[in-house]
């Protein structure tokens, strides 16, 4: 599995009028969103979408090729051990390479269907480190336990793959910045302290699933 990472305006502008307002785990508005709406109020035309980025990215002097070439050099840091244990874990490898686009959002939504995901070119450097390893984290979930989506109901398989994202501050603690860890949403809180708990007595993600699935 490959990730490759780069840059499309397009994808830029659907990131910001779509996962700018709210998603489906926070309904808390983005700094660069709360920026756009300071600017043209509520006309989201993609028109205005396109020329916020420019302004955006002129004001903040950011270097779209710098941002792919540091982001492709983290990853490749991280890859082959982040990959070999993800693997391990889940008992399941990601069928397909991954395309990981950058956007000046603060929120950094994802595509099963599309293989992509959306890096920040707005946060601290250090939480962007992070970003690939969290979202590549539910598509190993996905493939893992995606077939009992139907079974269980969107919201609940959501708050499932959202709170196992809290291993990553045991598993790969060692390739985390040091001053960050994988926080996670407040409504995943409590599920998130159980999972380190079970994960403690027994690292077997399939027993770590089912007892998820039967008792939260």
């Amino acid at each position: 599995m490959k990730v490759t990472f780069t840059y499309d305006k397009e994808k830029d502008i659907w990131c910001i009028l779509n996962y700018g307002k709210k998603s489906g785990n926070s309904g808390l508005t983005t700094k660069v969103y709360d920026q756009f709406i300071s600017i043209y109020g509520e006309d989201f035309s993609e028109d205005n979408a396109s020329k916020f980025i420019d302004k955006y990215i002129t004001d903040n002097n950011i270097d779209i090729y710098g941002f792919i070439s540091d982001y492709q050099k983290d990853w490749g840091k991280v890859s082959v051990e982040y990959t070999k244990r993800a693997e391990e874990i889940f008992g399941v490898s990601l069928p397909h390479d991954v395309t990981a686009y950058l956007t000046i959002n603060n929120r950094c939504p994802y595509s099963l269907e599309n293989n992509n995901f959306f890096v920040s070119m707005s946060n601290r450097e250090s939480i962007r480190k992070t970003t690939a390893m969290h979202e590549l984290w539910h598509f190993y979930t996905w493939y893992a336990f995606g077939s009992q989506e139907e079974a269980l109901g969107k919201q609940k398989y959501n708050d499932l793959k959202e709170s196992l994202t809290v291993l990553l501050n045991v598993e790969f603690k060692h390739l985390l910045p040091e001053d960050v860890e994988d926080k996670g949403y407040p409504q995943h809180q409590e599920m998130r302290t159980k999972i380190l708990e079970l994960w403690a007595k027994d690292k077997n993600m399939s027993n770590l699933w089912e007892y998820l699935v039967d008792e939260c």
